[in-house]
């Protein structure tokens, strides 16, 4: 990302300008700013620019929403609702979405909670999709640091074709968002994983 303190700042303040947004659609449903499938350079928006629904992928924006509400109020850095594409040289893309804590208290709250809504949503979700929670690196472009991200994901399931999983995907999205809706991340609630 350009700038993370920059995208963090105008997160928290509504009131800041922002500037025009690049959004362009393409055939296979990517928004980016190029218009074009595959991964391209996308807009680091935020939920008080003009353009913060238009440029969010309809298949992903029940979870971009529901971790962006009152309950999560989650800073979001990336998303994705996954595309099949016809092009045989660009492999299909998953479902995703990407947090990005402001604090080291809140990633570990937050990786707590997504941890247990990913634990009660597994045996929900239909067989072909398989619902993953990785933490990782997100570089800053301005200043080189790396900060702490968590990004969760609706992945095909090993031994599922890809027709199999598109099709469960809406499903198995529906059954995690009603397991995001029960949880919230608290400072003093673990995981169950241990």
């Amino acid at each position: 990302m350009p700038d993370v303190a920059g995208f963090l700042a105008r997160w928290d303040s509504p009131g800041t300008a922002r500037r025009p947004a690049r959004l362009h659609r393409s055939e296979a449903g990517n928004i980016n700013t190029v218009g074009l499938p595959g991964i391209h350079e996308a807009e680091d928006l935020d939920p008080a620019h003009p353009d913060w629904r238009a440029a969010i992928e309809d298949g992903v924006w029940p979870l971009v929403r529901t971790l962006t509400s009152d309950g999560w109020s989650l800073t979001t850095y990336d998303s994705c609702q996954g595309h099949a594409y016809r092009d045989p040289a660009l492999p299909p893309a998953q479902r995703r979405v990407g947090v990005l804590p402001r604090s080291r208290a809140e990633l570990l709250a937050v990786a707590a909670a997504l941890c247990r809504a990913v634990r009660a949503a597994a045996p929900l979700v239909p067989a072909p999709v398989r619902v993953s929670l990785n933490r990782c690196l997100l570089t800053c472009g301005r200043t080189g640091d790396g900060h702490p991200v968590l990004d969760l994901s609706l992945d095909r399931a090993p031994g599922a074709g890809w027709d199999a999983y598109f099709a469960a995907l809406d499903e198995a999205t529906a059954a995690l968002v009603t397991c995001l809706a029960a949880e919230r991340p608290t400072a003093d609630a673990g995981c169950g994983c241990r």
